[in-house]
Protein backbone atom coordinates (compact mmCIF):
# COMPACT_ATOMS: atom_id res chain seq x y z
CA UNK A 1 0.00 0.00 0.00
CA UNK A 2 3.18 2.35 1.08
CA UNK A 3 4.92 1.56 -2.11
CA UNK A 4 2.19 2.42 -4.18
CA UNK A 5 1.33 5.69 -2.35
CA UNK A 6 5.29 6.49 -3.01
CA UNK A 7 4.85 5.34 -6.72
CA UNK A 8 1.57 7.83 -7.23
CA UNK A 9 3.69 10.56 -5.34
CA UNK A 10 6.48 10.26 -7.86
CA UNK A 11 4.34 10.50 -10.79
CA UNK A 12 2.25 14.04 -9.73
CA UNK A 13 6.08 15.28 -8.66
CA UNK A 14 6.34 14.36 -12.51
CA UNK A 15 3.35 15.44 -13.73
CA UNK A 16 4.13 18.94 -12.28
CA UNK A 17 7.39 19.30 -13.70
CA UNK A 18 5.84 18.27 -16.88
CA UNK A 19 3.21 21.06 -16.89
CA UNK A 20 4.73 23.74 -15.76
CA UNK A 21 7.89 23.19 -18.59
CA UNK A 22 4.88 23.19 -21.38
CA UNK A 23 3.06 26.31 -19.71
CA UNK A 24 5.84 28.61 -19.70
CA UNK A 25 7.94 27.05 -23.18
CA UNK A 26 4.20 28.29 -24.76
CA UNK A 27 3.87 31.09 -22.61
CA UNK A 28 7.05 32.94 -21.95
CA UNK A 29 9.64 31.07 -23.78
CA UNK A 30 13.08 32.04 -21.31
CA UNK A 31 15.70 29.59 -20.32
CA UNK A 32 14.93 30.95 -16.76
CA UNK A 33 11.57 28.82 -17.29
CA UNK A 34 9.72 27.73 -14.41
CA UNK A 35 10.29 24.46 -13.75
CA UNK A 36 9.64 23.37 -10.13
CA UNK A 37 8.26 20.49 -7.83
CA UNK A 38 7.84 20.66 -4.15
CA UNK A 39 10.90 19.27 -3.68
CA UNK A 40 12.92 21.78 -5.15
CA UNK A 41 11.04 24.70 -3.68
CA UNK A 42 12.69 27.03 -1.14
CA UNK A 43 11.45 25.91 2.47
CA UNK A 44 10.81 29.23 3.03
CA UNK A 45 8.56 29.37 0.57
CA UNK A 46 5.33 29.85 2.08
CA UNK A 47 6.74 32.51 4.33
CA UNK A 48 8.42 34.44 1.22
CA UNK A 49 4.88 34.09 -1.08
CA UNK A 50 3.14 35.74 2.16
CA UNK A 51 5.66 38.47 2.52
CA UNK A 52 5.21 38.84 -0.96
CA UNK A 53 1.80 39.02 -0.84
CA UNK A 54 1.49 41.26 2.04
CA UNK A 55 4.27 43.74 0.48
CA UNK A 56 1.85 44.21 -3.19
CA UNK A 57 -2.08 43.59 -1.10
CA UNK A 58 -3.26 41.48 -4.20
CA UNK A 59 -4.95 38.53 -4.45
CA UNK A 60 -2.85 36.94 -6.84
CA UNK A 61 -4.69 33.81 -7.34
CA UNK A 62 -8.24 35.61 -7.98
CA UNK A 63 -6.29 38.03 -10.48
CA UNK A 64 -4.98 34.85 -12.24
CA UNK A 65 -8.68 33.02 -12.34
CA UNK A 66 -9.90 36.18 -13.68
CA UNK A 67 -7.48 36.55 -16.05
CA UNK A 68 -6.27 39.95 -14.78
CA UNK A 69 -2.60 41.00 -15.87
CA UNK A 70 0.02 39.48 -13.26
CA UNK A 71 4.13 40.06 -12.86
CA UNK A 72 6.75 37.33 -12.20
CA UNK A 73 9.81 38.71 -11.42
CA UNK A 74 12.26 36.22 -13.00
CA UNK A 75 16.23 36.16 -11.49
CA UNK A 76 18.93 34.28 -13.06
CA UNK A 77 21.99 33.76 -10.51
CA UNK A 78 25.43 33.36 -11.26
CA UNK A 79 25.90 29.80 -9.29
CA UNK A 80 25.13 26.50 -10.47
CA UNK A 81 28.08 26.80 -12.66
CA UNK A 82 31.67 27.27 -13.22
CA UNK A 83 32.16 25.41 -9.73
CA UNK A 84 29.88 27.89 -8.05
CA UNK A 85 27.99 26.95 -5.30
CA UNK A 86 28.11 29.88 -2.99
CA UNK A 87 24.86 32.47 -2.81
CA UNK A 88 25.94 34.11 -5.79
CA UNK A 89 24.71 37.34 -7.64
CA UNK A 90 21.29 37.99 -9.97
CA UNK A 91 23.13 39.19 -12.65
CA UNK A 92 20.16 38.42 -14.52
CA UNK A 93 16.55 40.41 -13.42
CA UNK A 94 13.57 40.26 -15.56
CA UNK A 95 10.30 41.67 -14.65
CA UNK A 96 7.33 39.81 -16.88
CA UNK A 97 4.19 41.12 -16.67
CA UNK A 98 1.58 38.60 -18.69
CA UNK A 99 -1.74 39.34 -20.18
CA UNK A 100 -4.18 38.06 -21.91
CA UNK A 101 -2.74 40.27 -24.77
CA UNK A 102 1.02 39.71 -24.15
CA UNK A 103 3.76 38.75 -22.49
CA UNK A 104 6.88 42.04 -21.54
CA UNK A 105 10.49 41.42 -20.80
CA UNK A 106 11.74 44.23 -18.77
CA UNK A 107 15.48 43.70 -17.85
CA UNK A 108 16.91 45.69 -15.32
CA UNK A 109 20.61 46.10 -15.62
CA UNK A 110 22.29 44.37 -12.52
CA UNK A 111 24.95 47.81 -11.61
CA UNK A 112 21.49 49.46 -10.94
CA UNK A 113 22.34 51.24 -7.86
CA UNK A 114 20.41 51.41 -5.20
CA UNK A 115 20.24 51.40 -0.97
CA UNK A 116 19.00 47.91 0.65
CA UNK A 117 16.00 48.75 2.29
CA UNK A 118 16.27 48.30 6.16
CA UNK A 119 19.93 47.99 5.24
CA UNK A 120 20.89 51.38 4.16
CA UNK A 121 23.84 52.38 6.84
CA UNK A 122 25.18 48.69 6.45
CA UNK A 123 25.89 48.19 3.09
CA UNK A 124 25.35 52.31 1.76
CA UNK A 125 25.41 52.36 -2.40
CA UNK A 126 24.69 48.65 -3.90
CA UNK A 127 24.55 47.01 -7.38
CA UNK A 128 20.55 45.78 -7.13
CA UNK A 129 22.03 42.31 -8.20
CA UNK A 130 23.95 41.91 -4.68
CA UNK A 131 20.17 42.46 -2.75
CA UNK A 132 20.28 38.88 -2.98
CA UNK A 133 23.58 38.05 -1.73
CA UNK A 134 23.28 40.06 1.39
CA UNK A 135 19.51 38.77 2.49
CA UNK A 136 17.27 36.42 0.31
CA UNK A 137 14.80 35.96 -2.66
CA UNK A 138 11.83 37.31 -0.86
CA UNK A 139 13.72 40.85 -0.16
CA UNK A 140 15.27 40.57 -3.15
CA UNK A 141 11.71 40.77 -4.76
CA UNK A 142 10.31 43.35 -2.30
CA UNK A 143 13.70 45.54 -3.24
CA UNK A 144 12.32 45.90 -6.97
CA UNK A 145 8.92 46.14 -6.24
CA UNK A 146 9.63 49.18 -4.12
CA UNK A 147 11.98 50.87 -6.27
CA UNK A 148 9.65 51.14 -9.60
CA UNK A 149 6.22 50.86 -7.24
CA UNK A 150 5.27 47.91 -8.85
CA UNK A 151 3.32 44.80 -7.50
CA UNK A 152 5.17 41.60 -8.07
CA UNK A 153 2.96 38.37 -7.82
CA UNK A 154 5.42 35.82 -8.41
CA UNK A 155 9.04 34.63 -8.66
CA UNK A 156 11.55 32.26 -10.08
CA UNK A 157 15.09 32.11 -9.30
CA UNK A 158 17.32 29.76 -11.43
CA UNK A 159 21.28 29.38 -11.90
CA UNK A 160 23.25 29.30 -14.30
CA UNK A 161 23.66 25.35 -14.20
CA UNK A 162 19.54 25.78 -15.37
CA UNK A 163 20.81 27.04 -18.79
CA UNK A 164 23.39 24.93 -19.77
CA UNK A 165 21.47 21.46 -19.43
CA UNK A 166 18.59 22.92 -21.38
CA UNK A 167 20.43 23.99 -24.25
CA UNK A 168 22.21 20.19 -24.06
CA UNK A 169 18.83 18.76 -23.71
CA UNK A 170 18.14 20.74 -26.90
CA UNK A 171 20.87 19.31 -28.35
CA UNK A 172 22.41 23.12 -29.19
CA UNK A 173 21.10 25.98 -30.49
CA UNK A 174 22.59 28.54 -33.16
CA UNK A 175 22.70 31.94 -32.42
CA UNK A 176 24.16 34.76 -35.14
CA UNK A 177 26.20 37.09 -32.64
CA UNK A 178 25.67 40.76 -32.71
CA UNK A 179 29.04 41.42 -32.31
CA UNK A 180 32.74 39.88 -32.57
CA UNK A 181 34.22 38.95 -29.10
CA UNK A 182 36.30 36.21 -27.57
CA UNK A 183 36.06 35.28 -23.97
CA UNK A 184 36.68 33.15 -21.48
CA UNK A 185 34.70 31.88 -18.52
CA UNK A 186 37.20 31.53 -16.40
CA UNK A 187 38.83 34.70 -17.00
CA UNK A 188 35.87 36.42 -17.78
CA UNK A 189 38.02 38.68 -20.27
CA UNK A 190 39.20 37.80 -24.01
CA UNK A 191 42.03 35.34 -22.77
CA UNK A 192 42.60 32.03 -20.66
CA UNK A 193 41.58 28.87 -20.90
CA UNK A 194 38.32 27.85 -22.58
CA UNK A 195 38.49 30.35 -25.27
CA UNK A 196 35.59 31.35 -27.81
CA UNK A 197 35.77 33.84 -30.61
CA UNK A 198 31.82 34.58 -31.81
CA UNK A 199 31.66 36.74 -35.31
CA UNK A 200 29.55 39.46 -35.80
CA UNK A 201 26.57 38.20 -38.54
CA UNK A 202 27.36 34.85 -37.86
CA UNK A 203 26.46 31.64 -36.09
CA UNK A 204 29.79 29.90 -36.35
CA UNK A 205 32.85 30.06 -33.46
CA UNK A 206 35.29 29.08 -32.13
CA UNK A 207 36.68 27.61 -29.38
CA UNK A 208 40.27 26.27 -27.66
CA UNK A 209 40.11 24.07 -24.61
CA UNK A 210 43.65 24.66 -24.15
CA UNK A 211 43.13 28.69 -25.14
CA UNK A 212 45.64 28.59 -28.05
CA UNK A 213 43.94 25.47 -30.80
CA UNK A 214 40.90 26.40 -31.66
CA UNK A 215 37.99 24.67 -33.55
CA UNK A 216 35.18 25.67 -35.56
CA UNK A 217 31.54 24.58 -34.43
CA UNK A 218 28.31 25.15 -35.89
CA UNK A 219 25.93 25.17 -32.92
CA UNK A 220 26.52 26.02 -29.62
CA UNK A 221 25.77 23.59 -26.61
CA UNK A 222 25.42 24.54 -22.91
CA UNK A 223 28.69 25.74 -22.19
CA UNK A 224 29.17 27.90 -25.36
CA UNK A 225 25.23 29.72 -25.05
CA UNK A 226 26.82 30.12 -21.36
CA UNK A 227 30.01 32.13 -22.45
CA UNK A 228 27.97 33.74 -25.20
CA UNK A 229 25.25 35.82 -22.59
CA UNK A 230 27.67 36.42 -19.93
CA UNK A 231 30.94 38.46 -21.63
CA UNK A 232 29.97 42.13 -20.60
CA UNK A 233 33.32 44.06 -20.59
CA UNK A 234 33.84 44.08 -23.95
CA UNK A 235 30.46 44.84 -25.18
CA UNK A 236 30.12 48.59 -26.03
CA UNK A 237 26.80 48.64 -24.89
CA UNK A 238 27.75 46.81 -21.72
CA UNK A 239 25.13 45.05 -19.62
CA UNK A 240 22.61 46.33 -22.60
CA UNK A 241 24.27 44.42 -25.10
CA UNK A 242 24.24 41.51 -22.28
CA UNK A 243 20.94 41.71 -22.54
CA UNK A 244 20.98 41.64 -25.95
CA UNK A 245 22.58 38.57 -26.29
CA UNK A 246 20.58 36.80 -23.84
CA UNK A 247 17.18 37.69 -25.72
CA UNK A 248 18.92 36.36 -28.61
CA UNK A 249 19.80 33.38 -26.83
CA UNK A 250 15.68 33.21 -25.45
CA UNK A 251 14.33 33.18 -28.92
CA UNK A 252 16.30 29.77 -30.31
CA UNK A 253 15.12 27.85 -27.18
CA UNK A 254 11.72 29.28 -28.12
CA UNK A 255 12.33 27.97 -31.40
CA UNK A 256 13.31 24.50 -30.86
CA UNK A 257 11.17 23.93 -28.15
CA UNK A 258 8.20 24.60 -30.57
CA UNK A 259 7.73 20.74 -29.30
CA UNK A 260 7.56 20.71 -25.59
CA UNK A 261 8.03 16.78 -25.60
CA UNK A 262 12.05 17.75 -26.15
CA UNK A 263 12.27 18.51 -22.31
CA UNK A 264 9.70 16.14 -20.69
CA UNK A 265 11.91 12.93 -20.22
CA UNK A 266 12.54 11.71 -16.11
CA UNK A 267 15.92 12.38 -16.49
CA UNK A 268 16.34 15.66 -17.79
CA UNK A 269 13.46 17.20 -15.39
CA UNK A 270 15.39 15.78 -12.32
CA UNK A 271 18.53 17.38 -13.19
CA UNK A 272 17.11 20.66 -13.87
CA UNK A 273 14.67 20.54 -10.73
CA UNK A 274 17.55 21.79 -8.22
CA UNK A 275 18.50 24.54 -10.51
CA UNK A 276 15.08 26.56 -9.85
CA UNK A 277 13.38 27.86 -6.70
CA UNK A 278 9.57 29.50 -7.20
CA UNK A 279 6.75 30.76 -5.42
CA UNK A 280 4.46 29.25 -8.08
CA UNK A 281 1.93 26.41 -7.25
CA UNK A 282 0.92 23.88 -9.91
CA UNK A 283 -2.36 24.91 -9.45
CA UNK A 284 -1.60 28.75 -10.13
CA UNK A 285 0.41 27.37 -13.38
CA UNK A 286 -2.65 25.03 -14.75
CA UNK A 287 -4.72 28.51 -14.46
CA UNK A 288 -2.02 31.04 -16.20
CA UNK A 289 -2.05 27.99 -18.85
CA UNK A 290 -6.01 28.17 -19.54
CA UNK A 291 -6.34 32.23 -18.74
CA UNK A 292 -3.22 33.58 -20.78
CA UNK A 293 -2.85 31.26 -23.58
CA UNK A 294 -2.86 33.35 -26.64
CA UNK A 295 -0.30 35.43 -25.09
CA UNK A 296 2.49 33.52 -26.26
CA UNK A 297 2.29 34.66 -29.70
CA UNK A 298 2.95 37.99 -28.50
CA UNK A 299 6.05 38.51 -26.57
CA UNK A 300 7.28 41.89 -26.17
CA UNK A 301 10.98 42.47 -24.56
CA UNK A 302 12.63 45.92 -23.88
CA UNK A 303 15.62 47.03 -21.36
CA UNK A 304 16.18 50.00 -18.50
CA UNK A 305 18.12 52.54 -20.38
CA UNK A 306 20.47 54.36 -17.11
CA UNK A 307 23.65 56.69 -17.19
CA UNK A 308 26.97 55.34 -16.00
CA UNK A 309 28.38 56.18 -12.57
CA UNK A 310 31.71 56.11 -11.20
CA UNK A 311 31.25 55.38 -7.36
CA UNK A 312 35.05 54.54 -5.65
CA UNK A 313 36.48 52.90 -8.54
CA UNK A 314 32.90 50.95 -9.78
CA UNK A 315 30.85 51.25 -12.29
CA UNK A 316 27.18 51.74 -11.86
CA UNK A 317 24.19 52.36 -13.63
CA UNK A 318 22.19 55.13 -12.51
CA UNK A 319 18.02 55.15 -13.84
CA UNK A 320 16.99 59.20 -13.27
CA UNK A 321 13.94 59.92 -11.34
CA UNK A 322 12.38 61.23 -14.47
CA UNK A 323 12.80 57.97 -16.22
CA UNK A 324 12.17 55.52 -13.47
CA UNK A 325 8.87 57.09 -13.68
CA UNK A 326 8.45 56.62 -17.07
CA UNK A 327 9.04 53.04 -16.35
CA UNK A 328 6.61 52.66 -13.74
CA UNK A 329 4.26 54.39 -16.15
CA UNK A 330 4.78 51.87 -18.52
CA UNK A 331 4.76 48.47 -16.04
CA UNK A 332 2.09 49.84 -14.31
CA UNK A 333 -0.21 50.15 -17.07
CA UNK A 334 0.82 46.74 -18.56
CA UNK A 335 -0.51 45.92 -15.08
CA UNK A 336 -3.78 47.89 -15.62
CA UNK A 337 -3.22 49.64 -12.29
CA UNK A 338 -3.94 53.46 -11.96
CA UNK A 339 -1.02 55.77 -12.57
CA UNK A 340 1.29 56.51 -9.17
CA UNK A 341 4.44 58.35 -8.59
CA UNK A 342 7.42 55.74 -9.07
CA UNK A 343 9.48 54.49 -5.38
CA UNK A 344 11.49 55.51 -3.64
CA UNK A 345 15.00 56.84 -5.62
CA UNK A 346 17.20 54.97 -3.96
CA UNK A 347 14.58 51.80 -3.09
CA UNK A 348 15.59 52.18 0.49
CA UNK A 349 15.82 55.59 2.27
CA UNK A 350 18.49 57.70 0.65
CA UNK A 351 18.56 60.23 3.44
CA UNK A 352 20.36 57.78 6.16
CA UNK A 353 23.55 57.34 3.86
CA UNK A 354 25.73 60.51 2.10
CA UNK A 355 24.78 60.69 -1.44
CA UNK A 356 27.57 62.10 -3.86
CA UNK A 357 26.85 64.98 -5.25
CA UNK A 358 27.16 63.54 -8.90
CA UNK A 359 25.07 60.87 -8.21
CA UNK A 360 22.66 63.36 -6.76
CA UNK A 361 22.59 65.20 -10.37
CA UNK A 362 22.08 62.35 -11.85
CA UNK A 363 19.22 60.90 -9.84
CA UNK A 364 17.04 64.33 -10.30
CA UNK A 365 18.13 64.85 -13.95
CA UNK A 366 15.17 65.28 -16.65
CA UNK A 367 17.17 64.28 -19.57
CA UNK A 368 17.48 61.36 -21.00
CA UNK A 369 20.22 59.08 -19.85
CA UNK A 370 22.68 57.53 -23.07
CA UNK A 371 23.60 54.06 -23.53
Amino acid sequence: MNENRSDRNKKRSRVKITIISIIVLMLVGVFWFLHSVYKSVDNNMSQSYSQIKETNGRDTSKLVKEGKPISILLLGTDTGALKRTDNGRTDTMMLITISKKNVKLTSIPRDTIVTIPGMEKETDLQKINSVYTFTNVSKTVSTVSKYLNVPIDYYALVNMGGLEKIVNQLGGIKVKSPLTFTFSPDTAHSYGKNLYKFYKGKTTFKYAKDGVHFKTYHKMNGAAALAFTRMRYEDPRSDYGRTQRQRLVIEQILKHTKDPRMLLNQKFMKSISSNVRTNISTKVMLSIATEYFSARKHVKATSIAESNFDYNGVDYEVLSNHEKQKVTNNLRSELELKHAKTGPILAGDSKKIVVPDELEELLYTSASPTN
